[in-house]
């Protein structure tokens, strides 16, 4: 099982596949955001003003992660700002499926409509992908490796 998860392969697709979905959630998110603000909101977990703040600010942190992953830019960093966002996604849910606050999470605006339950299933998968690419420094076709092989190059050289 260790073997598997060290794989660059799929450390490569989790990058891409949990990247892209951070990508879309954020510009759909962002196609009717008033909506989206106004639904959390209503979910009344955070005070008003900050629930405004986290809905206003989390389809651009969405779509920069989703960016990171991809490219494998700040990898490790990308990882532990998903799994914080992929947390406060599982608790919303969570408390939304308990309260019975809503059937639709709003994770992809009206583009895709998921159940609140479907969601939380999502978000669990997502969140073993990010754990396990929070694992990986430098990884496979990143920038991370591209810049770590060039300074690599230059402690080589050594000074000038």
């Amino acid at each position: 099982m260790g073997k598997a998860l060290d794989n660059k392969y799929l450390t490569l697709a989790f990058r891409v596949i949990l990247g892209s979905i951070f990508i879309i959630a954020g510009v759909t998110k962002l196609s009717n955001q008033a909506q989206f603000v106004a639904l959390v909101v209503s979910y009344g977990l955070l005070p008003e003003a900050l629930a405004q703040f986290y809905a206003t600010v989390l389809p651009w942190l969405e779509m920069a992660v989703g960016v990171w992953l991809i490219i494998g830019l700040l990898l490790r960093f990308a990882a532990g700002i998903s799994i914080l966002v992929i947390v406060s996604f599982i608790v919303a849910n969570g408390i939304g499926l308990y309260s019975g606050l809503t059937d639709e999470c709003g994770c992809f605006g009206q583009a895709f409509v998921l159940s609140t339950s479907q969601s939380v299933v999502m978000d669990l998968v997502m969140l073993v992908m990010a754990w396990q690419l929070s694992f990986h420094g430098v990884a496979f076709l990143s920038i991370d490796s591209w810049l770590k092989k060039l300074s690599f190059l230059d402690t080589c050289r050594g000074p000038r």
